[in-house]
Parts: structure tokens; sequence; C-alpha cells
């Protein structure tokens, strides 16, 4: 997702948020200065600038927690007011000068989020396990229950019906995942329903062929799309396809 994309997602899901653009003193000094915005969402959630006491924000998009110090600091002999500062390692390590830090909140925490790191397309998922269910089913209550119409012009790759049947009579309507015990319900036709998956993808220069053509239950074509282990799934498939 662009920079301008991950502000549009926490616009939409959270409440508020604040950017700050991270200076040379911030770097510097070893402590971040947050804006007063940013106090704000600090203050939204309970946390108040304290000596001796270290709190707890998140990453936005991960599981990453961040313990950080969140003080007042004594200017000496300015006669102004202390500076509200965060500091400690785990956050120190992860601004650098002329980066972004974006503050978001729900209703028990903080989350902050460098817009210079790069993200993947599953992060918008990401967010919405993060959140609170209150604030979830907020967000769920206020979307447009008559969505407008959107046409897309999409690119297809033609299947070669020979070869796919030939898969699923190779695998006889089985999942041909190793230890997968899936069993089809019966389609209209009385044949058991199964999947074909290519493992290389033909979007990516795979080869509509037998060697490259599994047949795969549900659960395991969506597993080997989206899962975490989704590449240890494809090298076991090529190395069944390789004893087929």
């Amino acid at each position: 997702m662009t920079r301008d994309e991950i502000i549009d997602l926490v616009k939409r899901t959270f409440v508020s948020y604040e950017i700050k653009v991270v200076s040379k003193t911030d770097v510097e000094k070893g402590a971040y200065v947050p804006n007063k915005a940013q106090r704000d969402i600090m203050s939204a959630v309970g946390f108040m600038p304290e000596h001796n006491h270290p709190i707890h924000v998140k990453e936005l998009f991960t599981n990453k927690i961040f313990t950080v110090s969140y003080y007042p600091s004594e200017r000496q002999g300015s006669g102004r007011s202390p500076e509200v500062r965060m500091g400690l390692h785990d956050l120190i390590s992860y601004i650098s000068t002329g980066s972004e830090i974006l503050f978001t909140h729900d209703e028990n925490d903080v989350y902050i989020y460098n817009l210079a790191r790069s993200t993947g397309e599953e992060v918008e998922d990401n967010i919405y396990t993060q959140i609170d269910m209150g604030l979830l089913r907020e967000r769920a209550l206020q979307i447009n229950i008559n969505p407008n119409q959107l046409e897309q012009t999409i690119r297809v790759y033609p299947r070669n019906s020979t070869l796919r049947n030939y898969i699923k009579r190779r695998a006889e309507y089985s999942c041909e995942m190793p230890d997968c015990n899936y069993h089809g319900f019966l389609k209209k036709n009385g044949e058991p329903y199964i999947e074909i998956h290519h493992i290389i993808p033909l979007s990516e220069g795979g080869k509509d062929s037998i060697d490259n053509t599994v047949a795969l239950c549900p659960n395991c074509h969506r597993a080997i799309h989206y899962s975490e282990n989704r590449e240890g799934m494809k090298q076991i498939l090529l190395d069944y396809l390789s004893s087929v």
C-alpha cells in the first residue's frame, strides 16, 4: 500500500490520527517529541507523561509492541514548561530523520506507524484483527448497505478442459495435498467437487500443463494462496508431482 492509501485506511477506521515528521533533534537526543495532537491521542487512552513509568504502544499492521518512556523533560535555564518526550531503544531504533510517524488509537491502545516502511497487500485485514471489537462494530454499522457498482477490466487465462478433467481423474476427485483427508460434496451432475490449482500461476509464466497442475480441496487451495506457509505448501506439491 502507498502512503496515501495507508492514511486513507486509518482515516476510515479510527477516530483520529496525527502525523509528525521526525526532526534531526529527535534522533540526536534519542527522544522523540510528539506534537500536541499526538499527545492528545496518548491521553485518550490514559497515557500521561510520567517519570520512570514505561508504557506499551503497538505498531500498526503488526503484533509488535514497543516499550517506551513517556515523560516531561525539564529544559534547564529556558524558563519554559517541561517538554514531553518519548524514548527508550524500542522507539528510537524505529525512527530516522525525515520519516513520518503516524499515531492513532482505539478505545484501549495507541498505535504508531512509520510511513516510510513498506507494506504488503494484506495489511488492511491486519488492522481489523488488531482493533477492539467495539470500534470494529461501529465501523461495520456505518458502511453503505447499498454499495456502488464498479466496472473492472480483468485479464483471464483460459484453462484447457482436457487437462482440467485429467487432473481431477488422476486425483480421483480427492485433494492432492499429502495428508489431506478432504471428501467433497457432489455437484448436480454427481461429480465430487474439487478445485484445480496451478503451482506456478499462469499470470507469472506458469504452464497449463500436467506437471504444474494439481487438484486441491477449497481449504488447501485458499491456504496455498494466503497462508503464512504457502511457500512450504508449494514445495510439498512440487515434490508430490515429481513422484506421480
